[in-house]
């Protein structure tokens, strides 16, 4: 289970980029009900429900739709969570569209197998729309250096280290506890992902229009590009 310890700050040290991803995202993903695939805290499916997509939210934590489900409360909305993994993610109906934003495939380990899952999930016409950091991010900025911030009286640690085709990372959280801290630790594993490897993955699953961009345009990656977006058309 993943960031189930770290729910409880996984909003004060993450990136507040929801409305950025929305405007990307939103040019690609049709209009109709579809799926915030990985949605964490729910700040993604608040803002695609703000601009009209009848969409609900699937995380494997626990804790992490705790949080989703109070933030769509107090924003008034009424927005269904579903507790799943990327990996085997639960088959209410027909989508029109399915969206993994932010590394989600990175923590699958077999993603033909999932990407097909993706498929039998999409309407005829449906898009599969997901982000991952790259093969170069994972070898060359991650792999092997530490990250830290303190907010609010509390502070992280972030550790990385390759292992073969994989990156092991290393949570530490102190937070404060009355006179004392409490130190919370969790890790977990990153897939490193190559291009043509995930393109084939979607080709082999059926998708018949593939388009790979550097994240945030409509331009084709480079070699030291950081984030990969996917847009897959069954």
């Amino acid at each position: 289970m993943m960031y189930t310890a770290l729910s409880e700050v996984y909003d004060l040290f993450g990136e507040d980029d929801a409305a950025i991803r929305a405007d990307y995202y939103c040019g690609f993903l049709p209009r109709g009900e579809g799926m915030d695939l990985g949605c964490g805290t729910g700040a993604l499916t608040l803002e695609l429900e703000r601009r009209g997509y009848k969409v609900y939210g699937v995380d494997g934590s626990a804790g992490m739709l705790g949080k989703a489900a109070e933030k769509a409360t107090k924003a008034g909305r009424v927005i269904k969570f579903v507790l799943g993994d990327a990996s085997n993610p639960p088959a209410l109906h027909k989508l029109d569209f399915v969206l993994a934003a932010n590394d989600v495939y990175n923590y699958v380990p077999h993603i033909n197998k999932a990407f097909r899952k993706i498929y039998e999930l999409l309407s005829c016409g449906g898009v599969f729309a997901f982000d991952i950091s790259s093969e170069y991010k994972l070898k060359n900025v991650l792999a092997g250096n530490t990250f830290s911030e303190t907010k609010q009286d509390i502070t992280y640690i972030w550790r990385n280290f390759r292992e073969r085709d994989r990156l092991i990372i290393d949570f530490t959280v102190f937070s404060p506890c009355g006179e004392t801290y409490i130190k919370t630790c969790e890790t977990q594993t990153q897939y490193i992902l190559k291009t043509d490897e995930v393109k084939n993955a979607l080709t082999a699953a059926g998708f018949k229009d593939v388009k790979v961009y550097a994240f945030g345009k409509r331009t084709k990656p480079t070699e030291k590009t950081e984030r990969i977006a996917f847009i897959a058309k069954k």
